[in-house]
């Protein structure tokens, strides 16, 4: 008996393994079963099936050692007992990752794809519920006949692996963007532009009874602010690239921050399934992941715009732009602070590479940094013996110091009219330090870590308020200021921080996968002070950073 229960739980894993490598292949609409059978199979569908027959059969040992678990008079497949339970358990499993996936790379797939992704998700799930009503059939009435009972129980997962596959459309070629040349233009003004992912609606306007005035709050006053809703998923490259090409992720092809390279595949994976142990997968060394790189966009950004009028742009630490481009002016990539060391791949980040050695100059590492300045961020006498500002130090402040003083050096030295810079550290300092600024929203957080790091991230805003400030001495009578956050944060759920604590695994205090939205000033010449419209998105700052630069914007915006 315990071998045919086994035998049952592999074959119900292996159904579940079936639908989720079909689902990989949703999620990847350039490539074709055909030429990745081999890589599924290895990579997804092996491991999936081997790790859902062992927990399976961890699930039938379970229920036969309930008492009260209805005991059928016979399996409804014959020899095969706990199958109709145990595929049930499997396909529901894979329809809450279908309809998972579907909402959150709902932005990033071709239409097509996704209608047809959608009409599958409808199918498993009815294959699940085709077990769920023999499951009932078999507790309310044990003792009847049921002739067609073993049949639906094999039309049902062949309907979940069949029509999927079916309905899926073929892989439409890429179009790129053609070349284009347009006569010398210029702007009307020159526009500056800050990201500083994290920031939240409140963040800015404050709440009633906060002590002091927010970081940018002045700057809101005098400007157009308002929140900003973001798209899933919610990380830097796909959400910038939209932020300055005006399109979804589905439009210009930087899906995710990563792809993936699967054993036995040379394809690049753009996407694998959310909540299928990935991270065990590279472990496992079946499948490994590279940054995505700037020559996955398919359409133009902004840069690209004003390259076509001649116009120059400057560009520093923006998601999804290494390696950097060919373009009038100058980029600067997101990785220099992690490359400068070494002057070959130092090279790689900064185009031209002229001033590479003057940028490289202004480098700042944790030690290089005063430690007045490290410990006015919290209450802490020596702040690199302590772990959590020593982090601090190495994966926000250095880097984002680095990239303020290149900044500088390259703006006076271009002039660029549009200049586009990005600060990373408020987001990864909330990713740590959220839980003691918000202690109402976890409970568990003590007086004395509140006292020493509840001031933390309000003061990191107000660092990188008086670095926007320094910028914004050196702009003109008529230029435009705008400070964007492509996403805000959220606390972590309770059930993620229970499920990290009981498997020993550490959880981020805050997170942006639930798309909390983020926040857009513009201030300036000609600019109303006042609330943005309604409905703000990612997908409406691109065009009116056009306009005000007196450009024409492109109807696909």
């Amino acid at each position: 008996m315990k071998r045919k229960t086994l035998t049952s739980a592999f074959l119900a894993a292996s159904i579940g393994a079936a639908c989720l490598s079909t689902l990989a292949l949703y999620l990847n609409p350039g490539l074709t079963l055909r030429h990745e059978a081999a890589a599924l199979g290895l990579s997804l569908f092996l491991p999936w099936a081997a790790g859902g027959t062992l927990a399976l059969a961890a699930l039938a040992a379970a229920a036969s050692a309930v008492r009260w678990w209805p005991r059928p008079f016979r399996p409804v497949i014959a020899g095969r007992p706990f199958f109709a339970s145990l595929a049930f358990v499997a396909l529901s499993a894979v329809a809450a990752l279908y309809w998972h996936n579907l909402l959150g790379y709902r932005h990033a797939l071709p239409l097509e794809t996704l209608h047809a992704l959608a009409a599958s998700a409808v199918v498993v799930t009815g294959a699940a519920a085709v077990f769920l009503a023999i499951g009932l059939d078999l507790a309310l009435f044990p003792r009847h006949e049921r002739p067609f009972a073993a049949a639906l129980a094999i039309l049902a997962p062949a309907a979940a692996l069949a029509v999927p596959l079916a309905l899926r459309p073929e892989p439409a070629p890429a179009v790129p963007s053609p070349p284009v040349k347009l006569d010398a233009g210029r702007p009307a003004r020159r526009v500056v532009v800050v990201g500083i992912d994290g920031l939240s609606p409140a963040d800015v306007s404050g709440s009633p009874g906060a002590a002091g005035v927010p970081a940018f709050a002045r700057l809101a006053r005098r400007g157009a602010f308002g929140p900003l809703a973001t798209i899933r998923p919610t990380e830097g490259p796909p959400l910038w690239t939209t932020l300055l090409t005006g399109r979804l992720p589905r439009d210009h092809g930087i899906l995710s921050a990563t792809r993936y390279r699967l054993r036995g595949s040379d394809s690049a994976w753009a996407l694998l399934p959310k909540a299928t142990l990935v991270g065990v997968l590279e472990r496992a060394g079946l499948a490994s992941r590279r940054p995505v790189a700037s020559t996955a966009r398919r359409k133009r950004a902004l840069w690209n715009v004003l390259d076509a009028f001649g116009i120059p742009t400057g560009v520093v630490r923006v998601w999804g732009t290494h390696p950097p481009e060919t373009i009038r002016g100058f980029v600067l990539s997101p990785y220099f602070h992690l490359l400068h060391g070494d002057p070959a791949r130092a090279a790689e980040t900064l185009y031209p590479g002229d001033l590479l050695p003057e940028v490289a100059a202004r480098a700042v590492g944790p030690r290089d940094l005063d430690p007045a300045l490290l410990a006015d961020l919290a209450e802490a006498t020596s702040p690199l013996d302590d772990p959590l500002l020593r982090t601090l130090a190495e994966d926000a402040l250095a880097p984002d110091l680095t990239y303020a003083r290149a900044a500088e050096v390259l703006r006076r030295a271009y002039t660029p009219s549009l200049f586009v810079v990005s600060f990373h550290g408020y987001d990864l300092a909330g990713h740590t330090f959220y839980r003691y600024a918000h202690p109402e929203a976890f409970g568990n957080v003590g007086a004395e870590e509140a006292r020493r790091y509840g001031r933390v991230l309000d003061r990191y805003a107000s660092l990188v308020e008086r670095w926007v400030g320094d910028i914004e001495r050196e702009a003109g009578p008529g230029d435009l200021l705008v400070v964007v956050s492509a996403h805000g944060l959220a606390p972590v759920p309770l059930w993620r921080r229970l499920a990290g604590a009981l498997v020993g695994t550490a959880v981020a205090a805050a997170t942006h996968a639930g798309a909390p939205d983020g926040v857009l000033i513009v201030a300036g010449e000609g600019i109303r002070p006042g609330p943005l419209p309604a409905g703000a998105s990612v997908l409406d700052v691109a065009p009116p950073l056009l306009y005000l630069m007196g450009l024409p914007v492109a109807r696909d915006m």
